[in-house]
């Protein structure tokens, strides 16, 4: 409830100086066939692109995990992002300590990895698209992108070419919970920022497409080079499945190119399109997380039975 009301409290914000009337309007006259078939490509650019990269990423730094394995539980990543980013990510993590037999905490590591390598990817795709577009929006944001950029460079440096000998370091190093960090190779970081580089680019031209629906005439480039802020925003764990986060980037991030009003409907339009294609996946994902559950519940019982007999 605190993260819906955090949402409501970004789109109150947003809104605040709109008039809801020309809002409705903008939505009145929107091309709904191109607005369906950008939300639906967006969508499924997500979903296929990330079924292929935590199948890489799982089976990199774990086992072998097939892309028809996985899909039940992305299905369930998306439906449970409708209640919580953090929580929908637990499915995950699910799916390792079940399937994988990998200790909760060496998921969950494996999974911060993932999210560190994106942050370095949209850190280098802002410094790209300031270099390239340099009326873009995001310009100011050069400095950040490459400290951020910088410092993870640095620590992974450390990982790939530094192994410690001694104290706190070698014990860090060693623990069994950083077998991504300490078995990645640049080939590892290569494959997952291409795939992930792939989606936000499938995602950049689906955008292009929904603010088109809307009359919204913003050229390519600078929405492309608008992305990473894009993606780095409005898929933000603060909000759950993008709403207020959604408003706020496309409200913030185009307004030199559209009035507050037009935008706000495009972005009400496409978060409301995101919820009707997620919801759905609660009923392919149901019975894949039942199944989970209750292996992982088995699993522990066997554990504490045997920890009962000795």
């Amino acid at each position: 409830m605190l993260i819906y009301f955090v949402a409501a409290a970004i789109v109150w914000w947003v809104a605040r100086d709109v008039s809801w009337s020309r809002v409705a309007d903008s939505m009145g006259r929107a091309e709904l066939w191109l607005l369906v078939i950008a939300s639906l490509g967006a969508f499924i650019c997500w979903f296929v692109g990330e079924t292929v990269l935590f199948s890489k990423l799982f089976s990199y730094f774990h086992e072998r995990t097939t892309f028809s394995k996985l899909l039940p539980t992305v299905a369930a990543v998306y439906f449970l992002q409708v209640v919580n980013s953090l929580i929908a990510s637990g499915a995950f993590a699910l799916f390792l300590r079940s399937r994988k037999r990998v200790p909760w905490l060496t998921a969950g590591c494996t999974l911060i990895f993932q999210a560190y390598v994106d942050t370095m990817l949209l850190a280098i795709m802002s410094i790209a698209a300031i270099a390239l577009v340099p009326s873009s929006p995001i310009r100011p944001g050069l400095f950040y992108a490459a400290a951020v950029l910088g410092a993870f460079c640095a620590i992974t440096a450390l990982w790939l070419f530094w192994e410690p000998r001694s104290g706190f370091g070698r014990r860090l190093y060693n623990l069994p919970a950083m077998v991504s960090f300490r078995r990645a190779r640049p080939r590892h970081y290569l494959n997952l920022m291409s795939v992930r580089l792939a989606i936000y680019m499938g995602a950049g031209l689906a955008l292009y497409g929904q603010l088109y629906s809307f009359h919204i005439h913003i050229p390519l480039v600078q929405v492309l080079a608008l992305t990473p802020f894009v993606m780095a925003v409005g898929n933000s764990p603060i909000s759950p499945a993008g709403i207020g986060t959604t408003q706020l980037v496309f409200t913030v991030g185009f307004a030199d190119f559209a009035p507050r009003d037009q935008l706000l409907a495009a972005s009400l339009a496409a978060t409301a399109f995101n919820f009707i294609f997620r919801v759905p996946m609660g009923f392919a994902a149901g019975r894949s997380l039942f199944e989970e559950l209750s292996l992982t519940a088995a699993e522990k019982k066997k554990v504490d039975s045997a920890v009962g007999g000795d």
